[in-house]
């Protein structure tokens, strides 16, 4: 029996999704003060979203509803999508995900663990934006596509060594990233205003993908590292997030085990 760690570190000097304004900065109690403790958004490092998050399905399960069954030793199928992201090998496509699942051993009920390579580069250890905004993402078709495909096979949880399930295109990166010097994420004062202009008819055009696989009841895991490390086209799976009273996500820790 192997076991594989593919949890992103979490690292209070530099967290990738900070340079969203959505994200929660990471921070850790100040010296000398260990009773303090931490800050931590949902979304920090490796993480579970479940389809509550959004409010087209908010009346779905929660963190502390979801059956230990679905996240403790659940047998996954591994479906290699090879991407080297940025524009010109980012996006992944319908035709991307059948010759994926052609090509794994996809059985019904399994969780899918994607596996495109980002989470092997070393992006996401160094400042800037390129691990967030150069990743690997479903458009809204093939995530629909994907959707339809694990719903009649009775998938219902999908992980992935992506930075993100939808790329937020339309909207935030265009009008966020522009904006020199970069300001810091929520609650920073650019970051509330311009998130109270982030209305959700465009946050809706931003996350159509992940709203797709939610809207099929699929929780999504995402950030995985050290996935080259798999050598088995079928690995079981431990996903430990935290216990959050009506969460609709947790930062999380995630195994992979070869038997």
């Amino acid at each position: 029996m192997r076991l594989l760690e593919l949890t992103m570190p979490l690292n209070h000097e530099h967290m990738a999704d900070e340079v969203f304004p959505t994200a929660t900065p990471f921070i850790v109690a100040p010296g000398g003060h260990p009773l303090k403790g931490f800050s931590l958004g949902i979304e920090a490092g490796t993480c579970l979203t479940l389809p509550s998050q959004f409010a087209e399905t908010r009346k779905t399960a929660r963190i502390h509803e979801v059956e230990l069954e679905k996240l403790t030793l659940r047998e996954a199928a591994v479906l290699d999508l090879p991407k080297d992201g940025g524009p010109d090998d980012g996006e992944i496509t319908a035709a991307d995900v059948d010759a994926a699942w052609r090509a794994a051993d996809v059985r019904y009920g399994d969780a899918l663990l994607i596996r495109t390579g980002w989470g092997d580069k070393d992006h996401y250890e160094r400042p800037g934006s390129k691990y967030m905004v150069s990743s690997p993402y479903f458009s809204e078709a093939s995530a629909q596509h994907m959707a339809a495909r694990m719903r009649a096979n009775g998938n219902d949880l999908v992980l992935a060594d992506m930075a993100v399930i939808a790329m937020p295109q339309e909207h935030l990166t265009r009008e966020w990233f522009p904006i020199a010097p970069r300001p810091d994420p929520w609650p920073s004062p650019k970051a509330a205003g311009y998130l109270r202009s982030y209305t959700p008819e465009k946050a809706s055009a931003d996350y159509g993908a992940a709203i797709a696989l939610a809207s099929a009841g699929i929780m999504t895991v995402k950030r995985l590292v050290n996935c080259a490390a798999i050598q088995q086209k079928r690995v079981r799976i431990i996903v430990g997030p935290l216990k959050l009273i009506r969460g609709v996500g947790s930062t999380c820790r995630v195994v992979a085990i070869e038997d």
